[in-house]
């Protein structure tokens, strides 16, 4: 007795069949290709952090062999040596005040402007979002000098104030045209509802339109405080000591007898630390501000 079943059905039903079976294969196929894309991708970006942390408890000597040491005797020495150095901290406490002080601000002034571009019939509004794109391009170190002549002139060189009022100038456009796009996903119909109740146009705005939104306001915030924090070339040539930033910090560690690998490594881990805790606690309203608005009923 054969245990094997009997195809029936029409020719139609069963080719039917075996294309829904080859569809069937081929998604699998397809997820099982992305998903080891998606850890390739993870993987290119994980392995040069990866590579820093265990060369930040290597010794000097184990960090400029070659081929480089995957196995080794850690030791915590370069991060005793930046324990030691006072500015380093006080770089830090600059980088926090700087990238919050910064991120508030750019933020008070990018919301009502957006809002002003998506709800008000204003004449080019479009050619005026897109302007602020625009002015994204432009490199830092092409506007640094006149940014230079104006914090000298004001007294203001060296100060955390000509990092927080440059980088509020640097990131209202970017901020604009963030948040723009998520505004816009509000349906207009619930502020004039809200307004036909009584409601004036500023608190529709702040009862209705910002609550919906501040998934989209918090991905905005986010992106605005990592790039403060991670600022390089308008904090490296606006200050010389007191007002430094973290990332500044690296260049310590070009010495005339080297380079400390090892207190560069430790010293970078300790930066980047901040502002990966900061994403685990917020990836959840992160991931959802991405898919704001995606789908509409």
């Amino acid at each position: 007795m054969s245990l094997a079943q009997p195809i029936t059905g029409t020719p139609a039903t069963i080719e039917r069949r075996g294309g829904i079976a080859r569809l069937g294969r081929a998604r699998r196929d397809g997820s099982l290709l992305a998903t080891i894309l998606a850890f390739a991708i993870a993987a290119a970006f994980a392995l040069p952090y990866l590579y820093m942390l265990l060369s930040s408890f290597k010794t000097p000597v184990d960090n400029i062999a070659l081929p480089p040491k995957l196995v080794f005797t850690p030791t915590l020495d370069n991060y005793r040596a930046i324990t030691e150095n006072d500015a380093l901290f006080r770089f830090l406490r600059n980088t926090i005040v700087v990238a919050v002080g910064s991120t508030a601000l750019a933020m008070l002034f990018a919301v009502p402007a957006a809002y002003g571009l998506v709800r008000f019939r204003l004449r080019w509004r479009e050619g005026i979002a897109y302007l602020f794109l625009v002015m994204q391009l432009i490199p830092a170190i092409a506007v640094v000098f006149p940014y230079f002549d104006l914090a000298r002139r004001l007294h203001l060189f060296d100060t955390v104030w000509v990092l927080i009022v440059t980088y509020t100038l640097w990131n209202i456009p970017w901020g604009i045209w963030l948040v723009r796009g998520f505004i816009q996903d509000v349906p207009r119909e619930l502020e004039e509802s809200s307004m036909v109740d009584g409601t004036s146009r500023l608190g529709a705005m702040l009862r209705v339109t910002l609550p919906l939104a501040a998934p989209g306001l918090t991905a905005a915030a986010i992106l605005l405080f990592i790039g403060a924090w991670n600022e390089f070339t308008l904090a490296f040539f606006l200050t010389t000591r007191e007002a430094r930033t973290y990332p500044t910090s690296i260049g310590f560690f070009l010495t005339h007898s080297g380079i400390l690998w090892g207190e560069m490594f430790a010293t970078a881990l300790i930066g980047t630390l901040p502002v990966v805790i900061f994403a685990i606690l917020v990836r959840k309203t992160f991931v959802s501000s991405l898919s704001f608005g995606a789908v509409k009923g």
